[in-house]
């Protein structure tokens, strides 16, 4: 293997290159190392200076003739970086110490900032960990007070019995709702809410008292308390529509007890919007009954700037809208007041309207007589709907479909005529309209009809109350799974007031 040459072993061969040389011919050149390095700067400033420098024809033919190609070496050496070749190799120590630290401030301050988001990375995904613990928590806690914990109890299921067909000893029945806490059991909280009432009907029952018993009222106040359980109002609703049938003298009075039960929940809406809105409402303190419907319609029209241009206005004010809104809040006497307080105003519009009006409200029958009634009279829909509901004429249908749109109003309307039927009859001169058409034509519809999605199964159960079908209303809700428990007192409290 051969060895590196030194540089001093490289120093004595060349020394020998000269030995064959008669020495009195030749003499010595001694060249210092400060010497190599001047001529060796110089060399590189021309080489810098003056380019590439043209080969002399004589030396670039001895050196073809001996095997070297002068013009390949010439491009390789022309490709010599030269600049650099005498800048030291050493490192150049900056001895400037504010540079330094500001330097150093920056790095700290670089390096703060990355322990910062690691150490907020980390606290983010402790503290989501601990929410999505503690939400899981609280679900599973309100599913068990959904369901009732099962706690190492013996199962028991339907028909689960002795010999004797009575259920095991120390068994319970799937509808059981016996507190039962001491054997580890836990009832629903609405259940238990629902099963106070019942005991306390039976108490009532037991002492003689039955018919000075509540039971409307107490169920209202179990479903309040399970608010929060049941994420809706409308069960609340329920027992208050109840109410309206069993205050009436006849029970069977559907189409009256709807009717006032839409149109005090109508009055909440009218009240609602003029609080919501006072400044377009414009009421005044202490508003009257014409004053809160006048801001009512102010609201509706507010958007608008003014009533409708094909509404019938008088002083900027929707006659027609007036006194259908205060018909459809079930104020009767107020709307005669207005309409003989604008009468001379009405009677351009329709002589005859008010003392229609006056015999519909006094239930004569001597003035009251039809009309015939075109679409170009009726333009106005607040007027159409307004006929439609007295009996003034047979106004058509579509006329109030702007007025009419929701699930309310059309109920409203349709029990409105069926309350007065034998009034309107008279006075048009067509069929008296029946309740059970009404059922049929909401049976027709069907559930998928008023909630198409099924995300609000209550709505259906209200329009079926609201038509005096009981048995189909019972029916339909124990089909809810969420609202079997409502379905089955809904039953308990209809069954008590006769009305199933």
């Amino acid at each position: 293997m051969l060895q590196t040459p030194t540089l001093s072993s490289l120093l004595e061969e060349s020394k020998q290159l000269t030995t064959h040389l008669s020495q009195a011919d030749i003499p010595n050149v001694h060249r210092g190392i400060d010497l190599l390095e001047s001529e060796s700067r110089k060399l590189v400033a021309r080489s810098v200076r003056g380019g590439r420098v043209a080969l002399d024809p004589r030396a670039q033919s001895l050196l073809a003739g001996a095997g070297v190609d002068a013009e390949a070496m010439a491009e390789t050496n022309a490709s010599a970086a030269l600049l650099s070749a005498f800048e030291t190799m050493q490192p150049a120590y900056d001895a400037n110490v504010e540079t330094f630290l500001a330097q150093q401030q920056e790095q700290s301050i670089v390096n703060a900032i990355e322990e910062s988001e690691l150490a907020t990375l980390d606290d983010f995904d402790r503290h989501l960990t601990d929410h999505m613990e503690q939400m899981w928590m609280d679900t599973q806690q309100r599913l068990f007070e959904e369901l009732g914990q099962y706690q190492g109890a013996e199962p028991q299921f339907f028909g689960m019995a002795d010999q004797t067909g009575s259920l095991a000893a120390g068994g319970s029945g799937a509808f059981n709702l016996t507190d039962t806490r001491a054997h580890g059991q836990v009832t629903q909280p609405r259940v238990e809410r629902y099963t106070q009432v019942v005991r306390k009907l039976n108490d009532a029952r037991v002492a003689g008292t039955v018919a000075q018993f509540d039971l409307l009222g107490s169920l209202e106040k179990a479903t309040q308390d399970s608010s929060v359980e049941l994420k809706s109002k409308q069960i609340g609703q329920v027992w208050k529509l109840l109410a309206h049938y069993t205050a009436q003298s006849a029970p069977r009075d559907i189409a009256r007890g709807a009717c006032q039960y839409l149109e005090e929940t109508f009055i909440d809406h009218v009240d609602r919007i003029v609080a919501q809105y006072p400044h377009d409402a414009n009421v005044g303190g202490i508003p009257s009954v014409q004053r809160k419907v006048q801001g009512y319609l102010n609201v509706q029209f507010g958007r608008l700037g003014r009533a409708p241009t094909f509404l019938e206005v008088f002083n900027g004010e929707a006659i027609w809208a007036h006194m259908y809104t205060l018909y459809r809040c079930g104020y009767k006497q107020e709307l005669l007041r207005y309409a003989l307080d604008m009468e001379d105003i009405i009677t351009d519009s329709d002589p005859g309207f008010v003392a229609h009006l006056k015999a519909f409200c006094d239930k004569t029958t001597a003035t009251r007589v039809g009309v015939s009634v075109s679409a170009a009279s009726l333009e106005d829909p607040y007027k159409a709907a307004l006929f439609k509901v007295l009996g003034r004429g047979a106004a058509p249908k579509k006329a109030a479909a702007e007025v009419v749109q929701t699930t309310e109003d059309y109920l409203w309307s349709s029990l409105a005529v069926i309350r007065d039927a034998d009034q309107i009859a008279t006075a048009t001169g067509h069929p008296r309209n029946t309740l059970a058409s009404l059922q049929a034509l909401m049976l027709k519809f069907g559930p998928a009809h008023f909630d198409p999605t099924g995300n609000n199964p209550l709505l259906y159960l209200r329009v079926l109350l609201l038509c005096g079908l009981f048995e189909n209303a019972v029916d339909y809700l124990l089909q809810v799974d969420r609202y079997q428990i409502e379905g089955v007192h809904i039953a308990i409290a209809l069954v008590f007031y006769g009305l199933l």
